[in-house]
């Protein structure tokens, strides 16, 4: 997944985005001048087959557009909260963990994440499995889904990602 802003981006959507490099299966680019074009070329050259590129809204970073082979695949808009610490992940062993079922599907297509192995039943493991973990739940108090990174001790780790609505492309076009 190739990850890329807005022309002229603001401190917190660029840290962001090194946020999502650090903990995700992806690269960061800087757009600069680049057309969408161009942005779309260079993921052929490095052999990525997803853009995603992200929006800002008063100097925060508020969606993502999700290209898959040059086309708009799916939008999403989100809040985002940096006061996580900076873990480390590994990256190739990364699972995705679901507990609000209609971003399931959503999010294993978009960012080509295997669920985990849910055969678990014994507490022990169930925390090792929190290791390089992506984890959508609700969140208690707002009761918004949530997007949560575990690195590879288990701990907590930026960004945190609050979604606030999500759709596949063609989905817009149906509802009308």
């Amino acid at each position: 997944m190739l990850i890329t802003t807005s022309r002229k981006p603001s401190q917190r959507t660029r840290t962001f985005c090194r946020g999502l490099e650090r903990v995700m299966k992806a690269r960061c680019v800087n757009r600069g001048k680049m057309s969408l074009h161009d942005v779309f070329l260079k993921a052929n050259q490095l052999e990525m087959s997803r853009v995603v590129v992200i929006s800002e809204k008063d100097g925060n970073p508020n969606g993502m557009k999700v290209y898959g082979d040059g086309e708009l695949f799916a939008t999403i808009k989100l809040t985002v909260d940096f006061s996580l610490p900076k873990g480390r992940m590994k990256k190739n062993a990364i699972s995705l963990r679901c507990e609000v079922e209609e971003l399931k599907q959503f999010t294993q297509e978009i960012f080509e994440i295997p669920l985990e192995n849910s055969d678990k039943s014994d507490y022990n493991q169930e925390q090792e499995s929190d290791c390089n973990l992506l984890w959508i739940r609700t969140h208690k108090r707002k009761s918004t889904p949530m997007m949560e990174f575990f690195d590879a001790q288990g701990q907590p780790t930026g960004p945190r990602i609050y979604i606030h609505d999500c759709e596949f492309a063609g989905e817009a076009d149906e509802s009308s």
